[in-house]
């Protein structure tokens, strides 16, 4: 299984990625491009300097360059349990997911945020983990609108994307994806009883015909 979570920056890609791993998917592989970029920053070669350099400024790394991080990390791993956050961010980035994975069957998952709430997020994340790049938001959601649309219909001349409302709360948008993708929910209430997120007696819907309802301790 392969995934791919594309949207905005603060849409809430990370915080569901760790959500099925923790709870659904525990052998999952979650590549974060903006980790593995960050990783490589830290090599003293060329390339290294130069990533960091466009990292520090807040600009976009080419798409050369980060199509063969990530197809090296891909190439390196024996467990086909893959979630990708923050790729592609270019139509030539849709474009060379075919031969990263070989033809594989996606799931992609598309989040929607509305920009209000987007800088609400980044706002609190800012001030709880003092990431570097939250510093450049305004500047990195302009360039994600100005591209999401080419990079959609890029990926969607191969699979199908699926769009997600994620202006939910936290436990409705895991719901969804975990519909969209097919996967066994049963550890679902276990997950989010865990973590406090459901209110008490909150209903969820899950799937077109059925719905489930929870009650927190």
């Amino acid at each position: 299984m392969v995934i791919v979570f594309i949207g905005p920056p603060g849409c809430g890609k990370g915080t569901q990625a760790n959500i099925l791993k923790d709870s659904i998917l525990p052998d999952l592989n979650i590549l974060t491009v903006s980790s593995l970029l960050k990783e490589k920053s830290q090599d003293e070669s060329i390339l290294g300097k130069e990533i960091k350099h466009k990292m520090d400024n807040g600009d976009l790394i080419e798409d050369t360059v980060v199509i063969s991080v990530l197809k090296e990390k891909v190439n390196s791993l024996s467990n086909e349990q893959i979630l990708i956050d923050g790729f592609p961010r270019s139509s030539i980035q849709a474009d060379s997911l075919l031969e990263i994975f070989d033809n594989k069957e996606l799931s992609i998952i598309n989040f929607e945020v509305d920009d209000s709430q987007l800088l609400q997020r980044i706002k609190k994340r800012s001030m709880e983990e003092s990431r570097a790049d939250d510093n450049f938001f305004e500047k990195r959601l302009q360039i994600y609108k100005k591209s999401h649309q080419e990079i959609t219909n890029s990926l969607k001349k191969n699979y199908q994307v699926t769009d997600i409302q994620a202006n939910d709360e936290i436990n409705a948008v895991t719901a969804k994806i975990v519909d969209k993708l097919g996967l066994n929910w049963g550890n679902l209430y276990w997950l989010l009883n865990t973590f406090s997120i459901f209110s008490p007696l909150q209903e969820i819907s899950i799937g077109k015909n059925s719905r489930c309802k929870f009650t927190s301790k």
